[in-house]
């Protein structure tokens, strides 16, 4: 996500032959980036269970659920980049992967880029349950 010239609109993308990114989808398609974007102040974080609903358009329902699971309201999706326009949030990217809150993001010393790499090279706690589960012939 680091490295790849930033986002750019999804269907810009596509039509380059490749299939959008986190960043890009996040950037150019969720309401709350789509407010930055129109230098709009999205609603903001909630001290709740759950996130503001206007943040997410179609993706309520699982970000709701994903909220459910993890216990935690999702963290703001993006914020403003170097360049003035949205860019992927290291700590939503955390918050997906459900990662505790600050596992990667509060390590002190790291860049944004570096908390990324990280994420991006890191594993999803439940998918590698699931998938030692069936090595293991444990059942899923």
């Amino acid at each position: 996500m680091g490295s790849n010239g930033g986002p750019r609109h999804p269907d810009e993308r596509r039509a380059g032959g490749h299939g959008p990114t986190l960043d890009d989808e996040a950037s150019f398609v969720l309401p709350y980036s789509i407010a930055l974007r129109e230098g709009r102040e999205p609603e903001p974080e909630i001290d709740g269970p759950h996130s503001p609903a206007s943040w997410w358009g179609e993706y309520l329902p699982g970000i709701r659920r994903w909220e459910g699971v993890t216990g935690r309201a999702a963290p703001s999706p993006t914020e403003i980049g170097l360049q003035g326009s949205p860019r992927v949030s290291a700590r939503w990217v955390e918050w997906l992967m459900g990662l505790p809150r600050g596992y990667v993001t509060d390590v002190p010393g790291l860049t944004r880029g570096q908390q990324l790499q990280i994420l991006g090279n890191g594993v999803v706690p439940q998918q590698a349950s699931a998938a030692f589960a069936a090595l293991l012939d444990l059942g899923v």
